[in-house]
């Protein structure tokens, strides 16, 4: 069973800031690349940890290649880089562009116009979808994975185009703004991805997103990741084993209550699992806390977990579709 993440072009990775968004952006477009989609991982006016985390060291606007074996690219937007395309695209002509852009007063203009860095770069990511193409007229990019910004930004992101047209309905950024707002509602080409940690503030915040994306923006959803879950440490017997026994010698007595601690910690995750795989509309694919940073040596077992995970989300989904209609 292949999975949903790659049957829709335009996959936007969202959560609360410090949930492992650019991790999991990373890990997913790792493993679109392993099926053999070309890929381009785009981030949003981030630092370029993805890349680096990779074994890539460059950053760059322009999408460059970040594995010397799969079909991997990397594109860091920024928006002063999607501003200067937007206007050369626009006006044609560089000279008239610099005129027109290229000059205090529009910078300036620019930096005061609320959400319009977030436009930038949105319609960058638009055109990547709609425009890029091969010298044979196909796609470019088989998959775009956008490591959106956090939660409340990453929401603002999404509106923008309805904002844009609301504010601005004739004339060349309305019709942008239409067609990217086009994209985002598309069922055909784009998933929202939520990404959570199994705690009780990013879960609530993640449960919200989801029901937010759609009821309210409109835009299709796809999985939500429960990042850095931990595994289970002690079977019961040897727990029991510890509670009777719990020795004397002070390394042991310390081990013993680390791994207390240790499975206290793993008991809140799990009762907040518990809720998300409850009260979440999307289905939930869980992956496992690192105890080092991830680098080039986790990402193909990352990306394996992940895949995993999605088909058994759907499968599980899939049953309960087929039970709800034939009860």
């Amino acid at each position: 069973m292949r999975s949903r993440l790659f049957e829709r072009r335009f996959a936007i990775v969202s959560g609360k800031g410090g949930v492992g968004r650019s991790t999991l952006s990373l890990v997913l477009a790792w493993a679109a690349a392993r099926y053999g989609l070309r890929t381009c991982l785009v981030q949003m006016g981030a630092r370029d940890w993805a890349a680096r985390a990779a074994g890539h060291r460059q950053p760059s606007y322009t999408p460059v290649a970040i594995d010397p074996v799969l079909p991997l690219y990397c594109a860091n937007l920024t928006p002063a880089e999607a501003l200067r395309e937007y206007g050369q695209m626009k006006l044609r002509f560089r000279a008239l562009h610099n005129l027109v852009f290229e000059n205090d007063v529009m910078r300036r203009l620019t930096r005061m116009i609320p959400g319009m860095n977030e436009m930038l770069m949105l319609g960058k990511a638009w055109h990547m979808e709609a425009a890029d193409r091969r010298a044979d007229g196909s796609p470019t990019w088989d998959l775009l994975v956008i490591d959106a910004p956090a939660t409340g930004h990453g929401v603002s992101l999404l509106r923008l185009p309805q904002t844009i047209c609301d504010a601005v309905p004739v004339g060349p950024m309305a019709e942008d703004a239409r067609a990217m707002r086009g994209l985002l509602e598309d069922p055909l080409r784009t998933a929202l991805h939520v990404v959570t940690l199994p705690q009780d503030l990013p879960a609530t915040e993640a449960l919200e997103l989801s029901d937010h994306a759609r009821t309210t923006l409109g835009v299709p959803t796809g999985y939500l990741f429960v990042n850095q879950v931990l595994p289970k440490l002690l079977t019961e017997g040897q727990r029991r084993t510890l509670q009777r026994h719990p020795g004397t010698a002070p390394i042991v007595r310390s081990a013993v209550h680390a791994a207390q601690a240790y499975e206290q910690w793993r008991a809140a995750q799990q009762m907040q699992l518990q809720r998300l795989h409850r009260n979440s509309r999307l289905p939930v694919v869980e992956l496992p806390h690192l105890l080092t940073p991830v680098g080039p040596q986790h990402l193909d077992e990352l990306a394996q977990v992940a895949v995993a995970g999605m088909e058994a989300a759907d499968l599980r989904a899939q049953a309960g579709a087929e039970a709800a209609a034939h009860p």
